[in-house]
C-alpha cells in the first residue's frame, strides 16, 4: 500500500514539474474533437437538433408547437421541445440560411465550452491544471463532440449555469442566465428550484416569471389558452423522446406507463417523494449553497429525460464544487468519477458502430434489450440520485456553512 502511494506522489510531483503537459494534453484532444465535429456539422448533415427552424417559424408568425405537432415532415430533428422564451431570444439567426445559422450555432457552443474553464480559472481561481482535467475526460468522451455537431443547447445551458453561480451575487445577471437555462426545462426546472432552495427567491421568481410572460404573448399571439400553450413543449416532448439513461421518466416509459395510484402514476410520486426529501435536508438541514446548487445539477438527470449529449453539463457541477471553499475529497473524487462514466461509456457503442459496423442503436435499450436496458438505466438513476444526496450533506461545505452563519 505504502509502495503504491508512493507511485502515486512520484506522479503527482513529475505532473507539477511539467506544468505543460496537461494543457498539451487539453489543447490535443479539443483540436482533434474540433476537427471531428465540424466535419461532422459540416460534411455530414449536422446540426439538426438545432431550435433554427423553429424560430424562423415563429418570426414569420407560425407556431411551431402546432406546426410540428400537426405536421407528418419536419425539418431534420429540429422538434421545438424548449421554452417560449428561447424562439424568442434566438431571433438573431433567422438572418442566416440554415447553413451558415448552423456554423454560428457550432461556435457560440464552441465558445461557451472555452469561456466556461476561463471564467473559473481567471474569476473563480481555481488552477487551471485542476479545470483541465475533468475538460480532459470531457473532452476523451462523445458527449461534447455530440453536442457540438448536433446543434445541441446543452453546452450553452453549461455555461448558463457556470455563470450563474459565478454572478449569483448579481442579480440581473442572475435573472438573465436562469431565464435562458429555464427553456431547456429538463434542466431549469430542476435548477431553478435548486437556486430558490438556496436562498436566491427573488431571481428564481423572477426568471420564473419572464418565462410565463413568454408563454402569455404565445397564447395570445396565436389565440390558445394559457395553459393549453404552456402543455405545448410537453407535448413535443413526449411525442418525440423515447428513453433516456437515467431517469425516472425512463424509467416509467419502460415498465408500466398506464398504472396509476389514486390517479398519479408512479412517475409523479416518485418525483414528488424525491424532492420533498430534498427539500427537507434543505431547509430543515440548512444545507450550503453550494451543496444545493450542485445536487439540484444531478438532480435534473436523475428526474427528467436526457440524452448522452447533455451530460456535458455535470462539468459546471464538478467545477463549482472545486471554487471557494471546497467539496469533501471524496465526494469530489465521487462527483468526477460519476461525471466521467456518463462522459465515457457511450463512446463504446459509438466505437463499435464506428469500426465493427454493428448496429448497437443509441440508446441503453436498444443496446441491453428491453429488460437489461431497463435494469441498466435504474442503476444509473440511483447512481446518480444518491450522488446529489451526499453531496447536499456534504460535511466539509455544511460544517463551513454553519460556521458562517454562527460568526455572522
Amino acid at each position: 500500500m505504502g509502495y503504491m502511494h508512493l507511485k502515486f506522489s512520484n506522479l503527482q510531483k513529475f505532473i507539477l514539474k511539467k506544468s505543460w503537459l496537461l494543457p498539451a494534453a487539453f489543447a490535443t484532444v479539443f483540436l482533434v474533437d474540433l476537427a471531428y465535429s465540424f466535419y461532422r456539422l459540416t460534411n455530414l448533415n449536422g446540426g439538426g437538433d438545432s431550435q433554427w427552424y423553429g424560430t424562423m417559424l415563429y418570426w414569420s408568425g407560425t407556431n411551431p408547437y402546432t406546426a410540428c405537432l400537426e405536421s407528418s415532415e419536419w425539418f431534420m430533428t429540429t422538434f421545438p421541445n424548449y421554452a417560449h422564451l428561447l424562439y424568442i431570444v434566438m431571433f438573431p439567426l433567422t438572418f442566416f440560411e440554415w447553413e451558415t445559422a448552423k456554423i454560428i450555432w457550432f461556435l457560440l457552443s464552441l465558445c461557451g465550452f472555452l469561456l466556461t474553464l476561463y471564467f473559473f480559472v481567471y474569476k473563480e481561481k481555481v488552477w487551471i491544471n485542476k479545470v483541465l482535467v475533468p475538460g480532459i475526460l470531457l473532452l476523451i468522451g462523445s458527449t461534447l463532440t455530440n453536442a457540438l455537431y448536433q446543434g445541441q443547447m446543452s453546452i450553452i445551458i453549461l455555461t448558463l449555469v457556470s455563470l450563474a453561480w459565478i454572478f449569483r451575487n448579481k442579480s440581473i445577471l442572475l435573472i438573465l442566465f436562469l431565464s435562458i437555462i429555464f427553456t431547456k426545462y429538463s434542466f431549469g426546472l430542476p435548477i431553478l428550484f435548486g437556486f430558490f432552495l438556496a436562498g436566491y427567491r427573488k431571481e428564481s421568481i423572477a426568471a420564473f416569471g419572464i418565462n410565463m410572460v413568454c408563454a402569455l404573448i404565445f397564447s395570445y399571439q396565436f389565440n390558445m389558452g394559457f395553459l393549453e400553450t404552456l402543455k405545448l413543449p410537453f407535448d413535443v416532448a413526449s411525442r418525440f423522446t423515447e428513453f433516456g439513461h437515467s431517469d425516472l421518466i425512463s424509467i416509467f416509459r419502460t415498465t408500466n406507463p398506464g398504472e396509476t395510484i389514486f390517479g398519479l402514476n408512479y412517475f409523479s410520486i416518485l418525483a414528488a417523494v424525491i424532492y420533498l426529501i430534498y427539500s427537507y435536508f434543505c431547509i430543515v438541514y440548512k444545507a450550503d449553497k453550494k451543496a444545493i446548487v450542485v445536487s439540484s445539477i444531478l438532480l435534473s438527470f436523475s428526474i427528467l429525460f436526457h440524452l448522452d449529449y447533455d451530460y456535458v453539463v455535470l462539468l459546471a457541477a464538478i467545477l463549482i464544487s472545486m471554487s471557494g471553499t471546497k467539496l469533501s475529497k471524496g465526494n469530489l473524487i465521487l462527483l468526477v468519477s460519476v461525471a466521467s462514466y456518463f462522459w465515457l461509456y457511450p463512446i463504446i457503442p459509438k466505437l463499435m458502430r464506428t469500426f465493427l459496423h454493428i448496429d448497437t442503436g443509441l440508446l441503453p435499450v436498444e443496446w441491453f434489450g428491453h429488460t437489461f436496458g431497463t435494469i441498466f438505466i435504474i442503476f444509473n438513476t440511483v447512481l446518480i440520485t444518491t450522488t446529489a444526496f451526499r453531496i447536499l450533506l456534504d460535511k466539509n461545505l455544511n460544517s463551513y456553512s454553519r460556521t458562517e452563519n454562527i460568526q455572522s
